[in-house]
């Protein structure tokens, strides 16, 4: 995820638009920080957030983009000029690009309750290509960058009822997480699993396998005799003592460190 804005190539500040005390920098960069908080929480692959501190200017931003570090990249903006919605733009010809454009549209359109802009070549609208006067692609971080790249204007920073929705911690937290969804959906990103599994060593003699985490004798279901190393999927603390599932589908296991030892 990339911040637009921040700083002009001569080393000025530059808020981007500004609407009274707000400005399109400061409200953009919250949005990727939670874009990619929400990213990273919850899917196993991970995203960086760059120009968070607004220390890169445009080129400092397409020269980190163009080699193989990334396969995509969304840049985050607002809008200005009077109008009202979300729209982001893509590579012309480049249907991947669109995808993302769309999915991102949606979601943002659907958590925001803004509409999406008319783009004329399908219903809801959103997704769109800007050329230049020669025919390539207007934005630079488009253009210029070697991965999959998008920029999303997320809503009109001089229109009241949009500037309303991002204007707060919690508008820009919803508006970052929509992005984070829309791009995982995409890319077919995999959510982490609410535990992460590990293995032990069996240390004890006899170790048994119960089919609850439970302590009764009719609960044990078999015992471990060849001390060998075995996938905890899950943990449950019973009476204070920890109890792991083996990922065989057994049962569960006693992990105090008599028994056991954590790898």
């Amino acid at each position: 995820f990339l911040v637009g804005h921040g700083i002009s190539s001569d080393g000025s500040y530059d808020p981007g638009a500004v609407s009274g005390k707000y400005e399109e920098f400061k409200i953009a960069k919250e949005i990727g920080k939670y874009a990619q908080e929400y990213y990273n929480k919850t899917y196993s692959e991970q995203a960086d957030l760059m120009n968070y501190k607004g220390n890169l200017c445009l080129q400092d931003r397409i020269n980190k983009c163009q080699d193989n570090t990334y396969d995509f990249i969304a840049e985050i903006h607002l809008n200005a000029g009077g109008g009202n919605g979300v729209e982001c733009y893509y590579k012309n010809g480049n249907s991947k690009g669109r995808k993302y454009a769309d999915a991102i549209c949606d979601n943002i359109s659907a958590v925001l309750g803004v509409p999406q802009r008319p783009n004329w070549s399908d219903e809801d609208g959103g997704d769109k290509v800007k050329l230049a006067e020669d025919g390539t692609d207007y934005f630079g971080i488009i253009r210029r960058t070697k991965p999959t790249a998008v920029l999303i204007e997320t809503v009109f920073i001089d229109t009241p009822s949009d500037l309303k929705a991002v204007k707060t911690a919690s508008g820009q937290k919803k508006c970052g997480e929509a992005i984070a969804k829309a791009v995982a959906s995409v890319r077919g990103a995999k959510k982490k699993s609410e535990f992460e599994e590990y293995r032990i060593q069996v240390i004890a003699k006899e170790l048994n396998i119960r089919k609850t985490p439970k302590f009764t004798k009719k609960d044990i279901v078999g015992v471990i005799k060849d001390k060998g190393v075995y996938t905890i999927v899950a943990e449950k603390k019973v009476s204070g003592i920890l109890m792991g599932k083996l990922k065989s589908g057994e049962g569960w296991v006693s992990l105090r460190s008599k028994y056991v030892k954590k790898l």
